[in-house]
């Protein structure tokens, strides 16, 4: 039998060029074989063509689409490998009809810069640090003195906490405001985590999701977004929530109902909402999330540290080598032993 050429695509779109750009990976993977970096379409027939004769693909997040007509049409992609945490991507179940093998960024590799970032939002939120600073940049400070009732709070440690999701990121957030803040009353939802896991670690289980939604002063979400996730939390969701609620969402926008969210802003519902993603992202200065006060949203940068950029960096050039040598991936989504065709059959 004769060797293939390995050829790695690595996909890109405008806006977010992230994976090799700080890091050597991509030389790294032209140990590898051919490596090509190239701008996918939006049209999964077009996408099919530009990744003929690839095996590999290494593409970013949220874009572009690899749905079931991108299977359909492109026999030649054996593995896909989503340089972050979200996969929604991807269509799984049209990869594994396929025989694609489809992997993700390990869980640890972001879960520390995420849960930080995390945090951050809250204390913005909570504690109106945005407000504050505005105040005395417009001078109020000087004029009315160190005191204003409107920066009056709660500490976190008297606070009802629901966090949606118990994975890397959920748990360590959850662990972040147990020991670092001494929350007392951190409720946990995730239907695909034991309860008695969450109670060893020291929370309380919620089988309920209402439940959750209707004892949190805070919630925070820290959910994959599939198609049980998806508009979670919409218009009936807001109306079981206490009245003026605190989220944050650092996991995937479209977890959020849109139109429900402006609506309860409109009408007070929402004490204040710190977001790092949003759906339909990225957003223009036009867009009516941003006309409301009680919003504060960072680009999707929750991430964004360096320890994770290269984590996620080199999990990518381990999951291609593995893949070629015919060992487990780290963090599959498909299981490979569901996968017939590997690389040894291509050679």
């Amino acid at each position: 039998m004769v060797q293939l050429q390995i050829r790695i695509a690595i996909v890109r779109y405008k806006g977010l060029e992230l994976f090799g750009i700080y890091t050597d990976a991509i030389e790294k993977l032209k140990k590898f074989g051919e490596v090509k970096i190239l701008y996918g379409s939006d049209n999964p027939i077009e996408l099919a063509n530009q990744l003929l004769n690839f095996q590999i693909v290494i593409t970013e997040i949220l874009k572009p689409k690899f749905t079931s007509e991108f299977f359909e049409r492109n026999k030649d992609v054996q593995m896909i490998f989503v340089n972050g945490r979200g996969y929604d991507n991807v269509d799984i179940k049209a990869a594994e009809e396929h025989g694609v093998l489809v992997a993700r960024v390990p869980g640890w590799c972001e879960a520390e810069a995420v849960a930080e970032h995390t945090i951050a939002l809250l204390l913005t939120a909570l504690r109106k640090l945005r407000e504050a600073d505005k105040w005395v940049k417009n001078g109020e400070w000087w004029r009315k003195g160190y005191v204003s009732i409107d920066f009056l709070t709660n500490n976190i440690r008297d606070l009802t906490i629901g966090i949606i999701g118990f994975g890397w990121i959920g748990s360590r957030v959850a662990h972040i405001l147990k020991n670092g803040f001494n929350a007392k009353k951190i409720l946990i939802y995730d239907p695909y985590i034991p309860e008695e896991k969450i109670k060893e670690a020291g929370f309380h289980y919620m089988n309920n999701f209402n439940d959750l939604l209707q004892k949190s002063d805070v919630i925070l979400i820290h959910a994959e977004l599939t198609s049980e996730t998806y508009h979670m939390i919409g218009k009936r969701e807001f109306e079981i929530m206490k009245d003026r609620v605190i989220i944050i969402n650092t996991a995937r926008g479209a977890i959020i109902d849109n139109a429900a969210l402006i609506e309860n802003l409109k009408r007070g519902k929402i004490g204040y909402i710190s977001l790092d993603v949003i759906e339909d992202e990225p957003i223009n200065e036009d867009h009516p999330l941003l006309k409301f006060n009680n919003v504060f949203i960072t680009p999707h940068i929750a991430y964004a540290t360096r320890y994770a950029i290269k984590c996620m960096d080199y999990s990518a050039i381990n999951a291609v080598k593995n893949f070629l040598k015919g060992k487990e991936v780290w963090e599959t989504i498909v299981n490979p032993k569901k996968i017939r065709k590997t690389y040894e059959s291509l050679s």
